[in-house]
C-alpha cells in the first residue's frame, strides 16, 4: 500500500518537473538526479508533517526561532517542488543550502543535546549522495570553518550562545572535534558505496549488453536454421551452452560482490536479485538444451536402483520452499511404503518430471492448495498426480498443452514466465520411463496432472 502510494507521488514529481525531457545527464551523474527526487519529496512529506506539531511547541515555549527558520525551509521545499522554472542543479543547491542553515541554525539555538548536530550528519550525507564526494567534503570543510568561528568566539568570549554553559573550553573542542570526524567517515563511507555499486552496475550493463548480442545472434541464426528440425535442435544447444558459460561467470561474481558487501543491506537486495534471475536464466537453459536433445534424438537412459521415496521427499521439500513464498500448500500424500521404495529407473528424468510438474503448479496458482499423491497402480507401476487448485487450463487449449514453446494463456502474468517446454520435456522423459502423462482439467478449480513410470524399466 505504501510502496504503491510513493511510486505514484514520485511519478507525479517526475512528470510534474518534466524531469526525462530536462535531464540530458548520462551514468551515475543521471542517476544521482534521479535519486535526488526522491529525498526533496520525502523531506517536504515528513517535514510538513512534523512542522505543525513543531511549531506549536516553539511558540508555547517562546521559541520563536526555531518557528522561523523551520518555516524557511518548508518554503524553500516548496520552491523545490513546485517551482519548475528553477533548474535541477539550483534545486540542489537550495536543498543543500537549506538543510544546512537549518541544522546549523539548530545547533546555534538548542546546542549540541538538541538535532543540530545530527542533522548535520544528515545534511552532508545527502550531498554526498547526489552531488558526489567533493561536495560532501566542501560542506565538512565549511562545518570546520564554522566550529572554528565558534571555538574562537567562545574562548575570547566574542559572543555567547546559552549552551556555551553546559560545557568548559576543552570539552566542546572534543564535541567538535568527533562530529567534524565523523562527518568525515559518513562521506568517504558513502561515496566509497556508491563507487563500488556503480562500478557493479556498469560490469552487470556490460555483461547484459554482451548477452543481447549472443541472444540477437541466436534469433537470427535460428531463424536461417528452421528449414532442418535437426539442425535447429542442435544450434539451440550449442547456444545454449554459450550463454550458460558467461552466466556462471556473473553468478561467480555476485558471490564475490556479497561477500565484499555483506554488511550493506541495499547492495545484498541488488545482488540477490542479480543471483535470482542468474539462477532462473540457467533453469531455462538447462532446459532448452534437454528439448534439443530430445528432439534430436540424443537422450537415453541411465537407469540406476534407488529409494524412490527420498527422491519424492527431496523434490518436494524443494517445492516447498517455493511455494511458502507465496503463500501456498503443498500436501504429500506418498502411499509407497518402505518395502516398495527400491526401483529401478533413471532417477535424474524422474526427478526432472516431478520438478517440472509441481513449479508448474506452483506458478499457475496464486492461492490454495497443491496436493502430490504417489502410489503403486499394479505390481510394476507407479502413478504420480499433482493437483493445484490454480487458474485452470482452457479446454481449447487441452491438446497443444504439451507441445514446446507453447504456453496456455500469455494473457496471465505468471504464464510470462518460463520458455514453455517444461511439459514438453515431462511429457517425453514420461514416454521414455515406459509411461504416459494425462490433463484432468477444471478451468475454474486448476488443474490434476497425472503420469506414470514402469518401476521395472530395463531392470538386469
Amino acid at each position: 500500500m505504501v510502496q504503491k502510494w510513493w511510486k505514484s507521488y514520485t511519478s507525479w514529481f517526475v512528470n510534474y518537473s518534466n524531469f526525462k525531457t530536462v535531464n540530458k545527464k548520462k551514468g551515475l551523474e543521471y542517476f544521482r538526479d534521479k535519486l535526488f527526487i526522491s529525498i526533496p519529496l520525502l523531506t517536504f512529506f515528513i517535514g510538513g508533517i512534523a512542522y505543525f506539531p513543531s511549531g506549536y511547541v516553539a511558540i508555547a515555549r517562546g521559541e520563536l526561532f526555531v518557528l522561523y527558520i523551520d518555516t524557511l525551509a518548508i518554503l524553500a521545499l516548496v520552491a523545490i517542488i513546485f517551482i519548475n522554472k528553477i533548474d535541477f542543479d539550483t534545486k540542489k543547491i537550495i536543498f543543500s543550502y537549506t538543510l544546512f542553515v537549518l541544522s546549523f541554525g539548530l545547533l546555534l539555538h538548542l546546542g549540541f543535546k538538541g538535532n543540530g548536530s545530527i542533522l548535520l550528519y544528515t545534511t552532508t550525507s545527502l550531498i554526498t549522495l547526489y552531488k558526489g564526494r567533493k561536495e560532501g567534503i566542501n560542506w565538512v570543510l565549511t562545518t570546520v570553518v564554522l566550529y572554528i568561528i565558534l571555538l574562537t568566539g567562545y574562548y575570547f568570549n566574542l559572543f555567547y550562545f546559552p549552551f556555551f554553559d553546559d560545557y568548559d573550553f576543552e570539552v566542546l573542542a572534543v564535541v567538535t572535534v568527533n562530529n567534524v570526524l565523523f562527518n568525515f567517515i559518513l562521506v568517504f563511507s558513502i561515496s566509497f558505496l556508491i563507487k563500488q555499486l556503480h562500478q557493479a552496475l556498469i560490469k552487470e550493463n556490460k555483461l547484459q549488453k554482451e548477452l543481447v548480442i549472443k541472444h540477437n545472434k541466436a534469433v537470427l541464426a535460428r531463424q536461417k536454421a528452421e528449414s532442418s528440425d535437426k539442425l535447429k535442435s542442435a544450434f539451440l544447444a550449442n547456444i545454449s551452452h554459450e550463454i550458460g558459460t558467461p552466466m556462471y561467470g556473473i553468478l561467480g561474481s555476485t558471490d564475490f560482490l556479497k561477500e565484499l558487501h555483506k554488511k550493506d543491506k541495499e547492495s545484498q537486495e541488488y545482488l540477490q536479485l542479480i543471483e535470482d534471475n542468474g539462477n532462473k536464466l540457467l533453469a531455462i537453459i538447462e532446459d532448452i538444451v534437454n528439448i534439443s536433445k530430445i528432439e534430436s534424438g540424443l537422450v537415453t537412459l541411465n537407469n540406476s536402483t534407488f529409494n524412490i521415496n527420498n527422491l519424492i521427499n527431496s523434490v518436494f521439500t524443494a517445492a516447498n520452499s517455493i511455494a511458502k513464498t507465496k503463500g501456498i500448500q503443498i500436501k504429500n500424500n506418498n502411499l509407497i511404503s518402505n518395502n516398495e521404495a527400491l526401483v529401478h529407473t533413471d532417477k535424474e528424468k524422474l526427478t526432472t518430471v516431478l520438478k517440472h510438474l509441481l513449479n508448474n503448479a506452483i506458478k499457475y496458482t496464486e492461492q490454495g492448495t497443491i496436493t502430490l499423491r504417489c502410489y503403486y497402480k499394479n505390481f510394476d507401476t507407479i502413478e504420480f498426480s499433482i493437483k493445484d487448485t490454480g487458474i485452470g487450463i482452457p479446454k481449447d487449449k487441452l491438446s497443444a498443452i504439451f507441445k514446446a514453446f507453447y504456453q496456455v494463456d500469455t494473457s496471465q502474468k505468471n504464464a510470462l514466465h518460463g520458455a514453455g517446454i517444461g511439459l514438453a520435456i515431462a511429457k517425453a522423459y514420461t514416454e521414455m520411463l515406459g509411461g504416459k502423462i494425462t490433463l484432468e482439467n477444471n478451468q475454474e478449480n486448476g488443474a490434476t496432472f497425472k503420469f506414470t513410470i514402469s518401476a521395472q524399466l530395463n531392470k538386469s
